[in-house]
C-alpha cells in the first residue's frame, strides 16, 4: 500500500517538474524569439536611419553647391564691374592729362587763342574739312590759323575757311586746295607746302633749289615761314620723310610727314589774332 502511494506521489512530482521545465523552456524560446525580432528590427532601423541621413546629406550638399555657384557668379559680376570702373578711370585720367596739357599750352601762348573741339569730319573716308564747336560768338574769324598740341608738341592744323555763330569749318593742311609757305628749320631753305587730299599721305614741299639737296636730312623739321603774313612763322608743319630730285625739274620734291595725327585729333586752338 505504501509502495503504491510512494509511486503515485513520485509520478505526480515528476509530472509537475516536467510541466515546469516545459513552461520554462517555452518562455526561454519566446524570449529568444523576441530578442531576435528586436535585433532584426533594430538593424532595419539603423539601416534606414543611415540611408535617411545619407539622403539628407546629399540634399544639403546640393543646396550648398547651388549656393557656392551663386556666390561664384556674384563674384564674377562684381569683378567685371570693378574692371569696367578701372577702365573708365584710366580713360578719365588720360583725358585729364590731355586737358592739363591744353590748358598749359593756352596759358603759355604768345597770342590769344580759343580752344575748340572737333565735332565733325566731312568729305567721306578721305575727309577734307573739320568742323569745330566755336564760331564768331567766340572770336573766331575766317583765315585764322589753327594749331593743335599733343604729347608735348605743337603742330599746324590748317586755317578757318568758313564760320558761323557757334561753329567753324577748318581747311586742314592736307587738303588738296591747301598751300602753306614753309621753311626747313636747319638749312633755312623755303618752299611751298601742299596737300594731296588724303590725310594718310605725306605733305609735299616744292620749289626748294636742287643745290640744297646735301643740306637736307631725314627728320629735319619744317615750319611755317611767315611769308604772305597769313600764318605766323615757326609753327611746326612736319618732318622730312623723303627727298627726290627729278631730272626734269629744277627743284627738289620733299615729302613731309605732318606734325599732326589727324586720325586722333580731338582738340584744336584757333589763333584769334591771325588771318587777314
Amino acid at each position: 500500500m505504501r509502495e503504491s502511494q510512494t509511486t503515485a506521489l513520485t509520478t505526480v512530482v515528476l509530472t509537475i517538474l516536467g510541466l515546469i521545465l516545459i513552461t520554462v523552456s517555452a518562455q526561454e524560446s519566446v524570449l529568444r524569439l523576441d530578442a531576435a525580432l528586436r535585433g532584426t528590427v533594430s538593424g532595419f532601423q539603423q539601416a534606414f536611419g543611415a540611408v535617411g541621413r545619407g539622403v539628407a546629406g546629399t540634399f544639403r550638399s546640393v543646396a550648398e553647391l547651388q549656393e557656392l555657384r551663386e556666390d561664384h557668379e556674384n563674384l564674377l559680376r562684381e569683378l567685371e564691374r570693378f574692371r569696367n570702373l578701372e577702365s573708365d578711370l584710366i580713360v578719365l585720367e588720360a583725358e585729364n592729362r590731355r586737358i592739363r596739357e591744353l590748358l598749359d599750352f593756352a596759358a603759355r601762348a604768345e597770342q590769344p587763342v580759343v580752344a575748340a573741339r572737333v565735332i565733325a569730319r566731312e568729305g567721306g573716308a578721305l575727309f577734307d574739312s573739320l568742323t569745330i564747336n566755336r564760331g564768331t560768338r567766340h572770336g573766331v574769324a575766317r583765315d585764322q590759323t589753327v594749331v593743335a598740341y599733343s604729347e608735348g608738341r605743337q603742330g599746324f592744323v590748317g586755317r578757318i575757311e568758313t564760320v558761323s555763330g557757334g561753329t567753324a569749318v577748318i581747311m586742314p593742311v592736307f587738303s588738296a586746295t591747301s598751300y602753306v609757305s614753309g621753311r626747313l628749320e636747319d638749312s633755312r631753305h623755303e618752299g611751298l607746302i601742299r596737300g594731296s587730299g588724303n590725310r594718310f599721305d605725306n605733305l609735299v614741299m616744292n620749289y626748294v633749289p636742287r643745290g640744297a639737296r646735301d643740306r637736307i636730312r631725314y627728320q629735319d623739321l619744317v615750319v611755317t615761314s611767315g611769308l604772305n603774313s597769313l600764318f605766323p612763322p615757326g609753327i611746326p608743319l612736319g618732318r622730312v620723310e623723303r627727298v627726290t630730285a627729278p631730272s626734269f625739274e629744277p627743284a627738289l620734291t620733299i615729302y613731309v610727314q605732318s606734325a599732326i595725327d589727324f586720325s586722333r585729333l580731338e582738340y584744336v586752338f584757333v589763333l584769334v589774332g591771325t588771318g587777314r
